[in-house]
């Protein structure tokens, strides 16, 4: 699984991302690649990611990110989660949305 963590540029992320990483990994046994990376670089590469984070910040891009990558699944983090920078709330929210996606629900 490739998951594109996106903020406004990237830097704030890059610990969360890490720790999101190693917790999806340890809990799903797949190998999960968790890239932090600017709004700009989202839109260009995000069509190699099966999951977009949006960081607080970047709610505001949820819906032109529907539209330009129609397949993946987007996720917005909320504030308390991503300031907490733990894994586990947005690790199981993730876990849930591809639950649904794969409707296993």
């Amino acid at each position: 699984m490739t998951i594109c963590l996106c903020c406004v540029s990237g830097f704030s992320s890059s610990i969360l991302g890490r720790n999101l990483e190693n917790w999806l990994k340890e809990r799903t046994g797949q190998d999960v690649i968790v890239q932090s990376c600017s709004y700009r670089l989202c839109k260009d590469e995000g069509d190699l990611a099966d999951l977009i984070l949006l960081a607080p910040q970047m709610t505001w891009a949820r819906q032109e990110m529907e539209q330009l990558f129609p397949d993946a699944l987007i996720l917005a983090i909320g504030h308390r989660e991503y300031g907490l920078g733990e894994p586990e709330m947005i690790g199981r929210e993730i876990l849930k949305l591809c639950r649904q996606a794969d409707g296993d629900d």
